[in-house]
């Protein structure tokens, strides 16, 4: 009888546990001064970008996306969304390079990245996206979209 006790003991404090919190890869990330958000559903289904310079834009990107949160300072920022457009399953995401500034203009360079073909990924359509904010610069800002 005792030792039916004991196995039962760790099955009750199991089943009292709460299940592990689901990550939240949707939400605004904070790293080393970059600020971003990114997301594998609500991205358009054509590669490409938007150039958010105002408050207005920020309003219909968050929309589309679904971003919480309130914008940034447009006096001193502005954001650069990249959308991988859809894809046949998971493991694809946009992502930024270094930018360049070139005199007074930003030049921002996103490009799709590719899940490896060791990869185990999700057997669903998504649609990749990054946004992140960068300083805004005296010049121009121009996106370049870099091959895969």
């Amino acid at each position: 009888m005792a030792c039916l006790l004991l196995t039962a003991a760790p099955v009750a404090s199991a089943a009292g546990r709460k299940p592990a919190a689901k990550p939240d890869t949707e939400k605004k990330t904070m790293t080393a001064s970059v600020e971003e958000w990114k997301g594998q559903y609500g991205g358009p289904n054509e590669p490409g970008h938007i150039l958010v310079t105002d408050e207005k834009g920020w309003k219909a990107l968050a929309s589309q996306v679904k971003l919480e949160g309130g914008p940034p300072d447009f006096a001193k920022s502005v954001v650069v969304a990249a959308f991988a457009g859809e894809r046949p399953t998971g493991g694809f995401s946009a992502s930024f390079d270094e930018p360049l500034v070139t005199g007074d203009d930003l030049i921002v360079r996103c490009r799709v990245q590719k899940p490896s073909t060791t990869a185990f990924v999700t057997q669903a359509l998504t649609q990749p996206w990054k946004a992140r904010v960068f300083r805004r610069p005296k010049g121009k800002v121009l996106v370049e979209f870099l091959p895969e």
